[in-house]
């Protein structure tokens, strides 16, 4: 970029430049703010991101961006290996034909450092060790200075707009959420009587992968009854592909029934996030999405690190975790998980109150 007194890089200014950060919804969501800054240093610049398919939707509109390079994982999946091969070539042939003269890889990972070297871009920026994993450094050749020390995930990801300016300041972008969006999530709960910013939203799912991260659908259930008991607030439930089993068992549970979302887009999902008064689930690229959508956040954590995957601090959070002597980890096949069965429904419930206690004292909500 221009050498300025505030610039870190002081190579010439980009005129096309490809962000990666390819999954998943959480990691991506959290990279938003960053991609943000990115704009905001080099403003002329033509700006892509290169993003899997499955976590391209919550990213559509995004402002910052001028275009988005799906990478096809799903449809590649389907192919069988002679057809596969050439389709990747076909891919990466399209992304030297763009020219792009800076590369940021958020990702630091192998496969987003072949991303980055493919792409025939001279100049790819990215992280150094421990932070890059299995080679990514090979493909990079301009890293951000070495850092010590744990940080949350967003903080990692302004290290590099911090590269290319001290100066640059996190802002929250919000996301793209469309008025039509808006508007199904409005009308739905006039449905049901709910006005917006009453309804605290409970998401009990995660992912298949993360489900040694998933407080119990029981206990949501019994949340979800003292919600409505203590505090008069009615109580959305969201879900995602696959977790309808988890939403039924929390129903089996709870006393008065909470409203239950119908099938949702990622955006149509957000919409509701968005219209709500305070997010409460565990550690899940729904609560990131909270995060960004300004709505405050409850989030529930067992093994997950309470530092590398915080909320957000631009929207108002509540953590709460038990210590146990053996987190954070992330050993998938623990057979006890006494780091999620020590928090109690009471537990959170407190954190709730405390947390809806200061944004209002504040009206920073």
């Amino acid at each position: 970029m221009k050498e300025t007194k505030n610039s870190t890089a002081t190579q010439s200014e980009p005129e096309k430049i490809l962000v990666i950060r390819l999954s998943a919804i959480g990691d991506v969501v959290r990279t938003v703010p960053a991609v943000d800054a990115i704009r905001q240093i080099f403003p002329a610049a033509t700006i892509h991101w290169l993003v899997e398919d499955r976590c391209a939707a919550i990213l559509k509109g995004f402002p910052a961006v001028d275009e988005l390079k799906q990478v096809p994982r799903k449809g590649w999946k389907k192919m069988g290996l002679l057809k596969r091969i050439p389709a990747v070539f076909r891919f990466i042939r399209g992304l030297r034909r763009e020219k792009y003269s800076l590369v940021i890889d958020f990702h630091g990972i192998l496969k987003s450092g072949l991303y980055a070297r493919l792409s025939g871009c001279k100049r790819r920026a990215g992280y150094p060790k421990p932070i890059a994993k299995e080679w990514n450094t090979l493909f990079t050749n301009e890293k951000i200075p070495a850092v010590t020390g744990v940080m949350s995930r967003y903080d990692r990801n302004f290290l590099l707009p911090r590269y290319f300016d001290r100066n640059v300041t996190e802002q929250n972008p919000g996301l793209p959420v469309s008025a039509e969006d808006r508007k199904k999530a409005e009308s739905f709960l006039a449905k049901y009587g709910i006005g917006l910013k009453t309804a605290i939203f409970l998401y009990p799912g995660t992912s298949s992968r993360g489900r040694y991260k998933r407080w119990s659908p029981e206990n949501y259930g019994k949340l979800a009854d003292m919600i409505q008991l203590q505090l008069q607030l009615p109580v959305l439930v969201g879900w995602g592909p696959g977790e309808e089993n988890i939403v039924d068992r929390m129903l089996e549970t709870a006393n008065a029934a909470p409203v239950v979302l119908p099938s949702t887009s990622m955006k149509e999902l957000a919409a509701f996030i968005g219209a709500s008064r305070v997010f409460v689930g565990g550690d899940t690229g729904p609560m990131h999405i909270s995060s960004l959508m300004g709505t405050p956040v409850v989030t529930i954590f067992g093994p997950s690190d309470p530092v590398v995957n915080e909320p957000a601090r631009f929207t108002p959070f509540k953590i709460v975790t038990i210590k146990a002597d053996c987190s954070p980890c992330r050993n998938k096949k623990c057979p006890h998980l006494k780091c999620l069965t020590a928090v109690t429904p009471e537990t959170v419930m407190a954190a709730l109150s405390e947390l809806m206690q200061k944004i209002e004292s504040c009206d920073c909500h």
